[in-house]
Order: structure tokens, then sequence, then C-alpha cells
């Protein structure tokens, strides 16, 4: 196994936690939002925390979900110049825009950690007045962090393709991995 297969095969296990732990976001989520319409319409009783489990489920299941999208490079990124690009300018091209992930991902990843924090040392409390507003927040760093992660795996990975010769075949780990998925 080369090292590009190493690097992408690192994070499997993290992948499907993170894909599993979504996946159990949303149907939080879901349930939350079937149990508030039940009883407000049918027992004519409103609970507010039970609509902000719901959105906070969502949040933290997109947030859990940053990983693997770097991964599957599905993040946001410009590929009309991708397509015009050729060889090692190509190869170039995506370590600088994965260098630029990782470090808007460490910015953002900090900043959030303070904003948390200072959430956490106010006190403040969320519409409902029960949960605390850090607790729906961190799911910011968290996100963030795991795309940390990633986005420096996916840095190494163009690192070592930029690094190859241009006559050997480099074979896509991830492109092999969502047919197999799929």
């Amino acid at each position: 196994m080369d090292k590009l297969q190493k690097i992408d095969s690192s994070t499997r296990f993290l992948d499907k936690g993170l894909e599993i732990t979504a996946i159990v976001c949303l149907i939080i989520s879901v349930a939350g939002a079937v149990i508030s319409v039940f009883s407000r319409y049918l027992l004519g009783m409103s609970f507010q925390v039970i609509e902000e489990i719901c959105r906070y489920a969502i949040i933290y299941g997109a947030f859990a979900y940053i990983g693997p999208l770097v991964k599957r490079k599905e993040h946001l990124k410009m590929d009309i110049l991708q397509g015009l690009l050729k060889n090692k300018v190509k190869k170039s091209n995506e370590l600088l825009i994965s260098v630029i992930l990782f470090a808007s991902f460490g910015f953002l990843c900090l900043s959030s950690i303070m904003w948390t924090i200072s959430l956490l040392n106010m006190q403040v409390k969320t519409a409902s007045g029960i949960m605390l507003m850090f607790i729906p927040a961190l799911a910011i760093p968290i996100g963030m962090l795991l795309g940390c992660i990633y986005s420096f795996l996916q840095i190494l990975q163009n690192f070592y393709k930029l690094r190859q010769p241009e006559n050997e075949k480099i074979e896509d780990v991830s492109s092999i991995e969502s047919e197999v998925g799929s």
C-alpha cells in the first residue's frame, strides 16, 4: 500500500462514524419535529426546547460531516480553473486549494473556540432559556477541527501526488470509494 492509500484509509473508521453521527442527528431532528407537531396540534402543548434540539441536531450533523466532504472533494471550491489546468500545474493548484482550506479551517476553529468559551463564561442561554448557548455553538469548533484534520490529510495527499513522476498513473482512491459505496 503506497503513501496515498495509507493516508486515505487512515480515516476510514472516522468517516463511517461521522456519517453515522450525521444520520443519527438527522433522525433526531425529524423525530423531534414529529413530536413537536404532535404535541402542539393534538395535545395543545408547545415545547421550545424540542424545537431547539431539532435545529441543533441538524447543525451538529452538518458540521460533523465536513471532514468526509473534504475527503471526497465535495467542499466549496472553484472547478472552472481545474478544468483548464494540466499535469503539475493542476496538482500544484490542488495543493494550494488544500493549504488555503486548511488555513481557513484553522482560523475558523480558533475563532469559534474563543466564541464558544465566551458564551460559556457569560452563561448565555438559548431562546428556550433552558439550554446554555455554548452547547449548540460547540458544533462549530468540532466541525472546524474535523475540517482541519481532513484538509491536512488532503495536503499530504496532494503533496505526494505532486512529487510522483508524470508517467506514473495516480489512482484517485476517493473516486474508487465512491464507486464501491454506491
